[in-house]
């Protein structure tokens, strides 16, 4: 358990086969509903985690060492192609509205999606990826709670 975007977050990750144990992992943003837990729910499955920020001086010499990503920081195209590992995932959760060359707005999230699909193993989409993992998290959450929930009533009351 956890916020819902951070797990979610996290069982993409998992999703892509790749040992947890011992895997390099970089997480740019610190907040304390998606960078931090993530952090601590990636170290509880036994990775490494450098924790970078969009402050963080040379950020490409920690996200170039790193097996996966994940950025969460507001900022359109933070990280880029020449910035990530040949093969590493990417797990990008910023959401982005931007102005497009024909004037409308899209959203985008905080890698720049072009250049970092043509190095990474893995990536996530913006829009449509992270967020209807977090979706069902969220309602597998609920269900959990009301099973709880009734197994409490159960429990007081009996099967009135």
């Amino acid at each position: 358990m956890g916020p819902c975007t951070a797990v979610a977050a996290v069982e993409i990750l998992k999703r892509t086969r790749l040992r947890l144990e011992g895997l390099e992992v970089v997480v740019v943003g610190h907040s304390e509903i998606v960078g931090k837990p993530i952090a601590f729910l990636l170290m509880s499955e036994g990775a490494t985690v450098t924790v970078c920020h969009h402050m963080t001086r040379n950020l490409a010499v920690h996200s170039r060492q790193a097996d996966a990503v994940f950025i969460a920081v507001g900022q359109p195209g933070l990280v880029t192609g020449d910035m990530i590992k040949p093969g590493a995932a990417l797990i990008d959760i910023g959401i982005n509205q931007v102005d497009g060359s024909n004037g409308e707005s899209k959203l985008v999230g905080d890698a720049d999606f072009e250049s970092c699909s043509e190095v990474t193993g893995w990536i996530t989409p913006v829009p449509g990826g992270v967020g209807p993992v977090t979706v069902s998290i969220l309602m597998k959450n609920a269900v959990v709670a009301a099973r709880l929930v009734r197994d409490q009533y159960t429990k007081t009351f009996g099967d009135a």
